[in-house]
């Protein structure tokens, strides 16, 4: 591993008791996957979190995260590191910056995707990470399934070799479940891309991505051809997966109608990027009415693609 990138894990677990400190949010990502779910098999240097109440307001999200933002920076440069707060484009504090020396850790709230779809767990750093960086900590974090359903979403919409890193170890470890499948739904259903483009997207090349951004985080050695065969099997393969149910929702969430019936999580629609996806659907289907039948029509087609399993 490379030991810039052990360094920055380093400062990494010195931010998090500060991070977590309250119940406001819930780890998610490579992070909560490779330092907490399994057992290192990369580094990981971001931290990012999910605002665990799906119920409050976009007004009253903002405000806490923002609180806790600068609670953070507070406490961090007490301690020695140089903090930085980031903005979204209307101003609202969403990130936070950490350096010491030359290593830098970023802190990030989705401020969209708000809420879970399944109950937290609370899991210890990892016994291999233990060891390496002596230390132990425990962290909030996602449901194993929705970590593997957002990360399913992220692998093929960025398709960079850390998320496709993190699906080859999934693959490795068991496969793709029936509970991440629906995971996967839901957060396919509160994306900002069309339905139909995350799951038949364009191949990106990433080579550039492997050699800057992924090189030295693995523990055992992989190549970049790995990661396009674990690239082509999950665009290959995952849309086969999906239950006559979950197709169902997705067409009708692309209507601007969605049956949530068909979904096991009661709390579904009340899920504020959901509902934001639905209510720029419907402001489309006003405003450019050809534009809205094509995307549903992309989606049938991809999905039509992927019913040979069912």
């Amino acid at each position: 591993m490379n030991p810039d990138y052990v360094q920055t894990v380093r400062l990494l677990l010195a931010v998090v008791p500060e991070v977590f400190q309250g119940d406001h949010f819930a780890l998610k990502g490579g992070t909560a996957l490779n330092l907490f779910l399994r057992d290192m098999p990369r580094l990981s240097v971001d931290l990012d979190l999910v605002v665990r109440d799906h119920m409050l307001t976009r007004e009253a999200a903002f405000a806490m995260i923002s609180g806790q933002m600068e609670r953070m920076q507070a406490a961090l440069l007490k301690s020695g590191c140089v903090c930085e707060i980031g903005a979204t484009r209307d101003g609202n504090e969403v990130k936070l910056f950490v350096q010491r020396g030359r290593h830098r850790v970023k802190v990030e709230v989705n401020h969209v995707f708000r809420g879970t779809v399944l109950p937290v767990e609370t899991r210890p750093l990892a016994p291999r990470a233990q060891a390496l960086f002596q230390t132990g900590l425990a962290v909030p974090v996602l449901h194993t399934a929705e970590l593997y359903g957002s990360k399913l979403v992220a692998a093929m919409d960025r398709q960079h070799p850390r998320d496709l890193f993190d699906v080859l170890s999934l693959y490795q470890e068991g496969g793709i479940t029936s509970e991440m499948i629906e995971c996967f739904v839901c957060y396919l259903a509160g994306h900002n891309r069309p339905v139909h483009e995350v799951l038949s997207g364009n191949r990106l090349n990433i080579e550039p991505a492997f050699v800057n951004e992924f090189a030295g985080m693995a523990a055992d050695t992989v190549a970049l051809p790995e990661l396009l065969a674990v690239r082509e099997k999950l665009f290959t393969e995952l849309p086969y997966h999906l239950s006559h149910e979950q197709r169902q929702f997705l067409l009708g969430l692309v209507h601007a109608e969605p049956d949530w019936s068909l979904m096991k999580q009661p709390h579904l629609s009340a899920m504020p990027a959901i509902a934001w996806k639905l209510t720029n659907l419907r402001q489309l289907k006003k405003s450019n009415p050809k534009k809205f039948q094509a995307q549903a029509e992309a989606l049938e087609r991809v999905l039509e693609g992927g019913r040979m399993s069912r």
